[in-house]
């Protein structure tokens, strides 16, 4: 009889450490499982947005490309015929430096001589006032 009650014993605390071992590991396992799943859909995410962030430094290039292209004159007239002006080996820009425009102020100012219509205006009327 003593020894049924140990063994009853032996298999309860062996029945207890078992299911203590089991749930442990069931829920080590099913943690490792929904991180795993979490890391694999982060480390597609990355790979997603390392790729889309290299398309668009490449789109960055380009433009930065055409943006040099339209400060050089030989390739200005290729970019216009890509668009559609223009045709071949015709020049399509035209690079002067325009003349300095004098202020308006300074021309309203500035003594001038009279017209030949004025001139003859006066010459009708008889007025050859030079203070005007």
């Amino acid at each position: 009889m003593d020894q049924v009650n140990t063994f009853k014993r032996n298999v309860g605390s062996k029945i207890i450490i078992f299911t203590i071992t089991f749930t442990s590991l069931y829920f080590v396992f099913d943690t490792y499982e929904v991180n795993y799943k979490n890391y694999m859909s982060m480390q597609t995410t990355l790979e997603n947005r390392i790729e889309h962030s290299e398309e668009l430094k490449q789109e960055i290039n380009d433009y930065q490309v055409k943006i040099d292209n339209l400060n050089d004159p030989e390739k200005l007239d290729l970019i216009l015929q890509e668009h559609g002006y223009g045709n071949d080996g015709e020049v399509l820009h035209k690079f002067e430096i325009p003349e300095a425009v004098t202020p308006l102020e300074e021309t309203i100012r500035r003594e001038r001589s009279k017209s030949a219509f004025e001139l003859f205006v006066e010459f009708i009327i008889g007025t050859n006032d030079e203070s005007q």
